[in-house]
């Protein structure tokens, strides 16, 4: 039988939110197997933590991730405040305020959307992906 594994997330090296510099915020990849991924994030006013996207295909720094079909994302509020932002089918652009305590589930086929800062405070957030996308060097 598998032992349980602790992380001390004061132990995880922080990464910078993809593309831009640590005054962004930060992203802490707590827990990364074959079955999904446990983020712990941080993401200054005016940021998002990835920017408009769909759960597809992308290219950044060097690298090309892809989403499984069946790709699910969960955002849990820590603390902070915030609006998720998603596109509609005619283009329109549909939001909710979000705040501490809050769950957001993006299912299987999500329409492209975001997450963005406009408070005046970090937003922190818990970050919970299954099955993980694959990550392949360009």
């Amino acid at each position: 039988m598998a032992q349980p594994k602790i992380v001390r997330s004061d132990e995880v090296q922080p990464q910078n939110i993809r593309g831009l510099g640590k005054e962004a915020g930060q992203i802490k990849k707590i827990i990364v197997t074959e079955k999904l991924f446990f983020n712990v994030d941080e993401v200054s006013p005016g940021f998002s933590p990835h920017h408009w996207h769909t759960h597809t295909k992308y290219q950044a720094e060097g690298y090309e991730v892809e989403y499984p079909g069946d790709f699910e994302e969960i955002y849990f509020i820590l603390s902070g405040r915030g609006v998720i932002q998603w596109k509609t089918e005619s283009g329109g652009i549909r939001e909710r305020e979000v705040g501490p305590g809050d769950t957001i589930h993006m299912p299987p086929g999500t329409v492209e959307h975001q997450l963005l800062n406009n408070g005046s405070e970090k937003i922190r957030l818990a970050v919970v992906g299954v099955p993980p996308p694959r990550r392949r060097p360009l």
